[in-house]
């Protein structure tokens, strides 16, 4: 599963890491700029363009872990035997059964689709990529 095109098969339940700065307490500016890690599971119908992840304790019907405002961008992180790979990256989060805020559900963007644009663009910049 690590960034190098590889297909990427998730299934519901699913466990990925997700690391971010952005906010802890949604709409409190100064509650951002920690790092913080939580690990979430793959719901619904995971696919190659978008996987919608949520705290299996909370499983999107209360506020739970998962991303906020200020988190688009932070890497997404498979275990692959051991090594923790980039598979995605935040690009959205709700609050609880889709309401606004944060703590239900974290949006990924996979990135095995953009894998080709990565690597040539990498090259370009000079910092190849295995």
């Amino acid at each position: 599963m690590p960034l190098s095109g590889a297909k990427l098969n998730v299934q519901p339940g699913d466990r990925f890491v997700v690391s971010g700065l952005g906010l802890s307490e949604r709409g409190n500016g100064k509650s951002g700029g920690t790092l913080r890690q939580a690990t979430l599971a793959a719901t619904g119908r995971p696919g190659n363009l978008q996987i919608r992840l949520m705290d299996p304790a909370t499983r999107n019907e209360r506020a739970g872990l998962g991303a906020c405002t200020g988190d688009s961008g932070a890497p997404v992180f498979q275990d692959s035997g051991g090594r923790f790979v980039v598979i995605g990256v935040v690009s959205w989060s709700t609050g609880p059964n889709g309401a606004e805020g944060c703590g239900g559900l974290t949006g990924v963007t996979p990135l095995q689709l953009y894998y080709p644009w990565i690597v040539e663009t990498a090259r370009k910049l000079g910092s190849p990529l295995p």
